[in-house]
């Protein structure tokens, strides 16, 4: 009965969370002029690519039921580079 119910509270847990955990004290070294293989060194890649008029927009996405929704977005001018450093809530740990 016991492993029962660790293992739907488990299950609970694991439902309750899309997508990849965000670091934010690594995604703060992103800066301008960035190329999108040294972004992806430091975030990993991206739940999103998003072609726009002046280049892509990057989007990485988490979700959890303990902390919410969190998403963090890096436009790239056309030539892959990072055009401004992502602004990120200090609350963000």
């Amino acid at each position: 009965m016991l492993k029962r119910l660790i293992a739907a509270a488990t299950l609970a847990a694991l439902a309750g969370c899309a997508g990849t955990p965000i670091n934010w004290d690594k995604a703060r070294t992103i800066g301008p002029g960035m190329t999108q293989a040294e972004v992806t060194q430091v975030m990993g890649s991206p739940y999103l690519v998003k072609s726009t008029a002046t280049g892509q927009l990057w989007v990485w996405s988490y979700a959890s039921a303990f902390e919410g929704t969190r998403t963090l977005s890096i436009a790239f001018d056309r030539a892959g580079r990072v055009q401004e450093a992502p602004p990120i809530p200090d609350s963000f740990k």
